[in-house]
């Protein structure tokens, strides 16, 4: 793969686009993406898209639609999507480290709390009014999405409305890249009639600008990695390190659909079968990762450290996280090369409706699983507020709400 990945950029650019400003942006974003790869995705639009003026949406539902198509964990795969598309292999690296840091960093002070005093912290308390506040969030730009790139065709309203109802009925990724190929074939007969002067679509035969001898050897390895991990050859190997990075690779590259659709197979593999965690350990794992910010599959931190210390830790954080971020940019760089095609422009157009109607939904389902109370209820509607009409800074309205979280546990408890 070639170093560097030069995209237009949105033309009323404010902030200069540089490395630093991907890792502060994303280490902020890091710091407060609670609630899944769609809050993530909602930050990066509030700050980068609205506020700085660096990135167009349609960057950011592209990145959507490549992720949610490939093998590993979406949040991360979209950050090194929009890295990769702004700075080349260096932007897409630093991208990670700043949105993975906070969460990383803070899985494994627990860790280390928790395996050498057995500490105990009480989230739930804490992270009580965060739902209302992420969802509120959601839902304020999945809406100004909704009024952008749809409102005035009803046909793709219809189809928005459509994806809402099924996803938040329906619970599975397969009903999800479904509705993606629904998306695509229905953006074919619902297109804006702007697509013109677009070059040819020439996919096959194309030549892909990037180093060929350099991705095969990465696809290779990941391909072998994937044998070992499937064939469950790795049981045998007696180096514990080397058998932290086939494992989790092997996860990074299997997973499709998000973090929670792996939960029930990490139980079955690191509980039954190899014993790295006992069921309980398994299950404060997993709430930790849901307390802290970012991917739920920063639990492969605290796994790593149970079973090497830091270093165990850090190995399994990069096992899990780079390979599937290393295929989302080979894919990336064929789909922007083939993207101004009329028909496959047309396709993204539909595929772009399918995902804000994802967007959306993403928030009712967020609220459908919390305990409502009318202070919860106060703040999803004043959060909504505050986000949609006067577009305050989604960091903001998280700290605030967490913030609250402490002086309700403190003082009203």
């Amino acid at each position: 793969m070639d170093g560097a990945a030069p995209v237009s950029i949105t033309s009323c650019q404010t902030t200069q686009v540089n490395l630093r400003y991907l890792f502060f942006t994303f280490l902020k974003i890091g710091c407060v993406s609670f609630g899944g790869y769609m809050a993530l995705v909602v930050l990066v639009q509030k700050i980068m898209v609205d506020k700085d003026e660096v990135l167009d949406n349609d960057v950011i539902l592209d990145s959507v639609t490549v992720a949610s198509l490939l093998p590993g964990p979406l949040a991360v795969n979209i950050v090194a999507y929009i890295g990769y598309h702004l700075k080349g292999k260096a932007g897409a690296l630093i991208s990670m480290l700043g949105v993975l840091l906070p969460a990383c960093t803070l899985m494994l002070l627990l860790s280390w709390l928790y395996f050498s005093y057995s500490y105990r912290i009480e989230w739930a308390l804490i992270m009580q009014y965060v739902a209302a506040t992420v969802s509120a969030i959601i839902l304020s730009a999945g809406l100004q999405l909704f009024k952008k790139e749809i409102s005035k065709n009803y046909v793709k309203a219809l189809l928005c409305v459509c994806t809402i109802v099924i996803v938040s009925l329906i619970n599975s990724y397969l009903v999800t890249i479904l509705l993606i190929l629904v998306g695509a074939i229905a953006g074919l007969f619902i297109g804006d009639g702007k697509q013109k002067g677009v070059s040819k679509f020439n996919i096959f035969k194309s030549k892909l600008r990037f180093n060929v001898n350099t991705t095969s050897v990465l696809i290779s390895l990941l391909l072998i990695n994937e044998g070992l991990f499937i064939s469950g050859i790795f049981k045998n190997l007696n180096n514990v390190l080397l058998k932290i990075g086939v494992v989790f690779s092997g996860i990074s590259i299997s997973l499709f659909g998000g973090g929670y659709v792996m939960i029930p197979i990490m139980q079955s593999l690191f509980v039954n079968e190899l014993h790295w965690l006992s069921a309980q350990e398994f299950i404060d794992t997993i709430a930790f990762s849901q307390a802290t910010p970012g991917p739920i599959l920063v639990s492969s931190t605290f796994i790593g450290y149970k079973l090497a210390g830091v270093f165990g830790a850090i190995l399994a954080t990069i096992a899990m996280f780079a390979p599937s971020a290393i295929l989302m940019i080979v894919v990336s760089k064929l789909f922007k090369k083939n993207k101004n095609h009329a028909v496959v422009k047309a396709m993204i157009g539909g595929i772009k409706v399918v995902v804000i109607g994802l967007i959306i939904s993403s928030a009712f389902k967020i609220l459908l699983q919390q305990h409502i109370t009318w202070v919860f209820g106060i703040i999803a509607v004043v959060s909504l507020i505050l986000s949609f009409k006067y577009k305050v800074n989604p960091v903001y309205l998280i700290i605030a709400s967490i913030t609250l979280g402490v002086i309700t546990k403190l003082y009203l408890i």
